[in-house]
């Protein structure tokens, strides 16, 4: 083997061992990349469902006061007829 030829594939070597490390720390990169766009996607999920339960929340207490007046005007309504009944009997 020739100097010349030894040098041409020790130079290939280095080359492909550059090509290769290259390529990893593509691949690298792009987990990474996919990783933090997965946490960012966590984070916005979590805050969306936050929000929801505090306006779930909210809308249960309107929902209870409602039926809580709707309650209290039922009675009122039942007194009334009420009162009214013992004037015609």
């Amino acid at each position: 083997m020739s100097k010349n030829n030894f040098n041409f594939e020790q130079d290939n070597s280095d080359l492909q061992s550059d090509s290769q490390a290259a390529k990893i720390a593509v691949i690298a990169g792009a987990i990474s990349t996919f990783g933090d766009a997965l946490a960012t996607l966590s984070a916005i999920l979590a805050i969306e469902e936050e929000r929801q339960e505090k306006s779930g929340t909210s809308d249960n207490r309107n929902l209870q006061k409602q039926i809580d007046n709707l309650t209290y005007e039922i009675q009122k309504i039942k007194n009334q007829i009420s009162g009214q009944n013992r004037y015609y009997l």
